[in-house]
């Protein structure tokens, strides 16, 4: 069996308030079109989520309600999860392994550098990093998300807010 894994991370974070809370940081206005932009060429593709997991930062979930306007899931049903927030490959694959093996298709909304290594735990051809907005969508080749090290994954699309 295959398992698509959707890897998207955040648009691009505003700084325009000195000292803010990184956690706090919002999308950046003149980027929300990118989120947008990404979630109708993922619409394209036929996507369509079983489950999202998602950082809980407001940039993580304003990124996420851009993308759920556009494909067929409801933002109420996210699960966010605060191992998503300041982790590590790691730690995405830890939460990843806790996923219901009757969802076959997973998109997970981060943050760099963890969303990048965790994505080169599973490809030959290694990702240099993936920019703000990004999405990388891996096919893995196996029955579970008992996911790990021996598992291959072959990179379906590649897709940036500049190459779309």
């Amino acid at each position: 069996m295959k398992r698509n894994l959707i890897l998207i991370r955040h648009t691009k974070s505003s700084w325009a308030e000195p000292g803010m809370r990184d956690f706090d940081r919002p999308i950046k206005n003149d980027r929300t079109e990118d989120a947008e932009d990404m979630a109708r060429q993922l619409n394209k593709l036929c996507l369509q989520p079983d489950l999202i997991l998602c950082s809980p930062a407001l940039r993580t979930k304003q990124t996420a309600e851009h993308f759920c306007n556009h494909l067929p899931y409801d933002y109420n049903k996210i699960l966010f999860d605060m191992r998503l927030y300041e982790s590590s490959a790691e730690d995405y694959l830890q939460v990843i392994r806790e996923t219901d093996n009757k969802i076959e298709t997973l998109v997970v909304i981060g943050h760099n550098p963890s969303i990048t290594d965790f994505a080169n735990l599973f490809l030959k051809n290694k990702l240099e990093d993936m920019p703000t907005t990004a999405v990388a969508w891996l096919q893995l080749e196996n029955d579970t998300w008992e996911i790990g090290g021996t598992s291959a994954g072959k990179l379906k699309h590649f897709l940036t807010p500049k190459t779309i």
